[in-house]
């Protein structure tokens, strides 16, 4: 018999993440939203990973679990559930995150509401291994004065990440300096489909959104539905390009081993195939340009990339500015203290 289809799908790419998936599996059914489908790529764990998943598989219908025979590597395993959904909306769900009930209810009005909006995200904090809210004065992530992390009121300048125009957008992504957090958002899976995905290189999620935002709009729920999960098991605390580079391709030589010009050239080849006007177009070069004339930044780089260190290696909160493709690889081991208080 086949299944009616979805107006949501959650895409879980999973390796070895017995140790929070009990908490996330009860956090996405536990939604006021109802109609999805939880689509599971397991990237061949060695854990409890896949018992746990049949275990639930067993009395929820909505779950779908598809099992590699290796390690294909973080990319693969993230582009891996897309291609294996059929929801109208497609959000990744990490292992080791949790939501507010509301979460898809609240993205799927935004969408609805307004069809210039390609995706949307929530406010965000961050909670411990124990599930327990980290404090603002604790992060800094959050600006001053706030106390959550928000994408829009810390836009650089005047440019917004929901502006009407194009270059404004694409230049609260590439310029910056918050953490993707809108990676986990609830995307129109057809403006998906016009991007790349996720480019085989650590960190292109930021490619990924710099892709959706030139063609349409971003919206944020200015309510705190997404519950960030900062721990020490986590992968984001691969220090080294060597390290990085394997955990997005274990099988093989990454063909460019230089991430930021790898991630330069996304970014380039993106403003070349976006159906922008001519305008438009040249003003997103700029914003390329005035991202390789920071000085200061490339010289970081520079000294970062002399010694083998990996993106992100000095940022703050254990690493936490990193790649959100960390999070489906890195093996766990402690058993947890469940918490829900969160929420």
């Amino acid at each position: 018999m086949t299944r009616k289809q979805p107006r949501v799908s959650l895409g879980m790419p999973l390796y070895n993440a017995e140790k929070y998936l009990k908490q996330a599996f009860d956090s996405l059914l536990g939604q006021t939203f109802d109609d999805f489908e939880i689509v599971i790529s397991d990237n061949a764990s060695t854990d409890g990973t896949e018992a746990i998943c049949r275990a639930y598989m067993k009395h929820e219908p909505r779950i779908r679990y598809q099992r590699a025979d290796k390690n294909q590597g973080s990319i693969w395993n993230f582009n891996q559930v897309f291609e294996l959904s059929r929801g109208e909306l497609f959000k990744w769900a990490a292992y080791d995150d949790l939501l507010h009930p509301t979460f898809l209810e609240e993205c799927v009005s935004a969408l609805d509401a307004d069809e210039s909006v390609m995706w949307v995200h929530p406010l965000t904090v961050h909670i411990d291994e124990r599930g327990e809210i980290i404090p603002p004065e604790s992060d800094p992530t959050i600006p001053d004065g706030h106390d959550c992390h928000t994408l829009i009121t810390r836009a650089e300048g005047t440019e917004r990440r929901d502006s009407v125009h194009p270059h404004e957008r694409f230049a609260n992504v590439l310029l910056g300096t918050t953490w993707c957090s809108d990676a986990y958002g609830l995307y129109r899976s057809h403006a998906l489909r016009k991007t790349r995905m996720h480019l085989a290189v650590y960190g292109s999620e930021k490619v990924l959104s710099g892709e959706l935002s030139l063609q349409g709009q971003f919206a944020e729920i200015p309510k705190v539905l997404f519950f960030e999960r900062v721990h020490g098991d986590a992968a984001t605390s691969l220090a080294t390009a060597a390290e990085q580079r394997a955990l997005i391709n274990p099988n093989g030589k990454n063909w460019f081993p230089f991430t930021r010009l790898h991630l330069l050239w996304g970014h380039f080849t993106a403003v070349l195939r976006a159906n922008l006007k001519l305008a438009e177009r040249l003003k997103c070069f700029g914003v390329i340009a005035r991202y390789l004339l920071q000085v200061s930044k490339w010289r970081r780089i520079a000294r970062q990339s002399a010694t083998g260190a990996g993106m992100e290696a000095d940022s703050a909160l254990n690493n936490q500015g990193a790649s959100m493709l960390l999070d489906d690889t890195k093996p766990e081991s402690s058993e947890p203290v469940l918490t829900n208080s969160a929420l």
